[in-house]
């Protein structure tokens, strides 16, 4: 076990850029790749998996017993403690109006998360509302380059234009939000927990979300971002719908090694001396009987970041376990999906939440 951990890396250096082209009818500023037209030449297939009933995945998550020790110095990241745990407190407010579509209008927005400061933009459509609320979980970036409209700011626009209340909050340690405690990424994902809170609390009242709808919201995520919502959808139930765009994995052992191939950079863990009961307790993979949102996952099968069978494994455990899952491969694609996809895939994603959050 110590030779293994000694290849684990727990330092996120997994420089993920993401596709997101700026709306052609705003004049706000965006973030991303600009995609050519189309292509009319080469059909896109996307590959849909197929999960016969009577294939059983090579590893089948199982939840933990509550017995299990949740004392120590990394108690606190484990799902059951953060399943245990409140989330809030304090409001969401308004720094600046950034700017104004035909179709939304753009916030920077700021709210507290466990003592930090965390800042990012909201998108509020026009019209009477309430909307669907989705909240966008962006993947590694270089923290010193990213800035408060990062890549994914292109779906956040998409989804405002068709009447969704976006939030896309710039997570500790990106942009001007405050540093604090993000060892396996947990601290990342109290950041989504406590925005998900406040929104449950202010909605339907009079004020910034008066507008948003809190039994209607669902997460976009890439990368990185898929960690945390699979880390989010175990620990709250309040989550209806769920993408995840080429995904980090609900193992933390996985995912270390992933970030390790990629940086190359030692690993700490075992000199941490984290009892190995922790590793799983830490895993959302574990604990996915207590997912209660469907999702909607997408991976290509040449990407060299995040190993496509990574995806495929996430899809057979969760489709063991019963859950509302779809999966769609697609053929060629890499970890940024490329103009060749672009345009059936935001499609298919929007139509996955059209069918979740808006139609009863």
């Amino acid at each position: 076990m110590k030779t293994l951990l000694k290849k684990i890396s727990l330092i996120l250096l997994l420089a993920l850029t993401a596709c997101a082209p700026a709306p052609t009818e705003s004049p706000l500023p965006t973030l991303g790749a600009q995609f050519d037209a189309l292509p009319t030449s080469t059909p896109f297939r996307p590959v849909v998996a197929t999960l016969p009933p009577t294939r059983i995945p090579t590893v089948t998550p199982q939840p933990l017993s509550t017995d299990v020790p949740l004392t120590g110095p990394y108690s606190q990241y484990a799902i059951l403690s953060m399943r245990a745990r409140s989330y809030g407190g304090g409001t969401i407010e308004i720094i600046e109006t950034m700017g104004e579509t035909n179709a939304f209008t753009r916030y920077k927005i700021r709210y507290p998360s466990d003592g930090l400061n965390i800042y990012g933009f909201m998108n509020i459509p026009h019209g009477e509302g309430p909307f669907p609320v989705i909240i966008a979980i962006h993947g590694y970036s270089n923290p010193d380059a990213y800035s408060l409209l990062s890549y994914t700011t292109g779906a956040a626009d998409d989804f405002a234009r068709e009447g969704y209340l976006v939030f896309h909050p710039n997570m500790r340690g990106y942009g001007e939000s405050d540093n604090g405690d993000s060892l396996f990424r947990a601290g990342l994902a109290v950041d989504i927990l406590n925005l998900i809170a406040l929104v449950k609390t202010q909605a339907l009242q009079p004020g910034l979300l008066e507008k948003a709808d809190p039994e209607r919201l669902g997460i976009w995520s890439h990368s990185m971002g898929g960690e945390i919502a699979l880390r989010v959808i175990t620990i709250s139930n309040d989550v209806k719908a769920t993408m995840l765009y080429a995904p980090m994995t609900g193992d933390v052992i996985k995912n270390a090694q992933i970030l390790y191939n990629v940086s190359g950079l030692p690993g700490f863990l075992d000199e941490q001396q984290i009892p190995s009961y922790m590793l799983p307790a830490i895993s959302p993979m574990y604990f996915y009987n207590n997912v209660t949102s469907a999702i909607k996952l997408y991976h290509g099968t040449a990407d060299a970041s995040i190993p496509v069978e990574y995806s495929r494994e996430t899809c057979q455990q969760l489709t063991y376990l019963g859950k509302e899952i779809d999966c769609i491969f697609y053929e060629g694609a890499q970890h940024t999906f490329s103009s060749l996809y672009v345009a059936e895939f935001r499609q298919s994603f929007l139509s996955f939440f059209e069918n979740t959050l808006k139609i009863p």
